[in-house]
């Protein structure tokens, strides 16, 4: 009841030279979580240049319109289109800013009125076994809920190599067309925005992944201020639970430090010489 109203259904189009092959931010590799997203909606691309339609979702966070949303439900797009809740009334939308490290973006429509809101909560809180809801159209079928908990917090490297992406995992059910929608606890509160599952057949199998609604606030926060996101990076990606093992850190021959997983090329990190298996024992 408090976070459906916000809750709308986004459709683009955009012309595509199906001629020329996609880049692989517009045609996801092979086991990519996108794939099915992109298979549902997009054709194979041995035609000419022709106009197609997306669907995603996004979730009202200002009363003048300003909607949050996935940056691959908007990506490329020649126009955007917002259909609010038990509405028939289709508003252009315009882009604010966008952050593809995180997959997220903010447009925003001329309603010509107050809109109804989603609160976005504190996403550090939930806990897993915590029930919740995600809300959104997948495969445009509007106001869609579906339940389920959060299964785990703080996956990473779950859309590719991306160090800003920590994702909270849920079972509840997520399809093309959910993305960019809310994911909501049980006080009606926005911990997450759906952006992505994992499949191996290509369709829901209880495994999909939220950004929490922390990262959302302050990548929105920057987006409406400056349209874009500034962030410090030094391009290396390192696991928690290894560099927390004393058994492995005792093979590395150091009593504490990260361990470097994986360099960015061209990066700082890379750039000064760090290389993947180095251990980080001060800053």
């Amino acid at each position: 009841n408090r976070v459906e109203p916000a809750v709308v259904n986004i459709s683009t189009t955009q012309v595509i030279d199906r001629g020329r092959r996609r880049t692989p931010q517009q045609r996801p590799r092979p086991n990519d979580p996108f794939q099915d997203f992109f298979d549902r909606f997009f054709d194979s691309p041995d035609r000419g240049p022709s106009a197609e339609r997306s669907l995603g979702s996004g979730v009202i966070v200002d009363r003048k319109g300003l909607i949050l949303t996935n940056h691959h439900v908007i990506d490329g797009a020649t126009t955007i289109k917002v259909q609010l809740h038990g509405a028939t009334t289709k508003y252009n939308a315009r882009l604010v800013g966008l952050d593809e490290d995180t997959d997220l973006a903010v447009i925003k429509i001329e309603a010509g009125k107050d809109l109804p809101t989603a609160v976005l909560g504190n996403s550090d809180a939930v806990q897993v076994g915590d029930w919740v809801l995600a809300i959104g159209s997948p495969f445009g079928l509007d106001s869609t809920v579906t339940a389920g908990i959060v299964s785990a917090k703080d996956r990473a490297n779950i859309t590719g190599n991306r160090q800003f992406q920590r994702f909270i995992q849920t079972d509840a059910a997520i399809n093309p067309g959910n993305s960019g929608g809310p994911l909501v606890d049980m006080a009606g509160q926005v911990i997450g925005i759906n952006t992505a599952i994992m499949t191996g057949s290509r369709g829901y199998e209880g495994v999909g992944f939220a950004l929490p609604s922390n990262t959302a606030i302050h990548v929105y926060n920057q987006l409406i201020a400056a349209g874009k996101v500034v962030r410090g990076s030094i391009g290396i990606t390192f696991n928690e639970e290894n560099s927390t093992n004393p058994v492995l850190l005792k093979e590395f021959g150091v009593p504490y430090g990260m361990i470097v997983q994986s360099v960015e090329p061209g990066s700082p990190a890379a750039k000064a010489g760090i290389q993947p298996g180095d251990v980080i024992t001060e800053v």
